[in-house]
């Protein structure tokens, strides 16, 4: 029903500094070709659904939505708008109201749910730098990884509490020392929406408010 990820994301996923993700268990929907995100998002809800039974009983960690054409994240604007689009087709394709699912995103008790889990995501796209902790490494495709917040959950010590801080700042420490800085005061932030799509190093650093965007 779903499948496992390109070789450009694995790539991104064993890069990453946090401790997490080289081991994580991501699957994911087909490539999606076409220029159109709202369709990407459409057309992956099936193999969210299963993915999302699933959570629990494979102890899975994220769900990624590939989009190859390189216009869906040549800039911050486009990947924001890239985002809105692929996650209001998901909401469509599950018979939701898209206005009433981000009518609260501003809020840090929103998260956006579906197939009757929550989920955080991460967008990564060309747009950002080799320095950026979203950056693709040269690929061209946008990806969008949904996480379900159990992943979290089963990854704290104890079990259903938050990340130890120590951990935390091993994190953030890791990504300097690569090269990448992470941005502290945005990531721990309380709006999660306001971390899906991660500003360009060296703008003002304005959280960006994809589900607002326009096209």
């Amino acid at each position: 029903m779903y499948d496992q990820p390109s070789a450009e994301f694995v790539a991104i996923q064993q890069a990453a500094s946090c401790p997490f993700a080289g081991r994580a268990k991501v699957h994911s929907a087909a490539p999606f070709a076409g220029r159109d995100a709202r369709a990407a998002g459409a057309a992956a809800v099936t193999a969210l659904k299963a993915f999302a039974a699933h959570v629990e009983e494979e102890e899975l960690d994220g769900f990624l939505i590939e989009l190859t054409d390189p216009e869906h994240g040549e800039s911050a604007a486009s990947l924001a708008v890239t985002t809105r689009e692929v996650i209001s087709g998901l909401l469509d394709a599950s018979g939701m109201s898209v206005s009433e699912a981000f009518a609260d995103a501003d809020n840090e008790h929103w998260w956006l749910t579906l197939s009757g889990t929550r989920w955080f995501v991460l967008a990564f796209a060309p747009c950002y730098p080799a320095t950026s902790t979203r950056a693709t490494f040269g690929s061209q495709s946008t990806f969008l990884l949904l996480q379900p917040v159990a992943s979290f959950d089963r990854h704290a010590t104890p079990r259903g509490s938050v990340i130890p801080e120590a951990v935390r700042r091993g994190i953030q420490k890791a990504y300097t020392t690569s090269g990448r800085p992470y941005d502290t005061e945005l990531a721990m932030q309380d709006v999660e929406a306001l971390k899906f799509v991660w500003p360009m190093p060296g703008s003002e650093r304005s959280p960006i408010r994809w589900w607002l965007a326009a096209r």
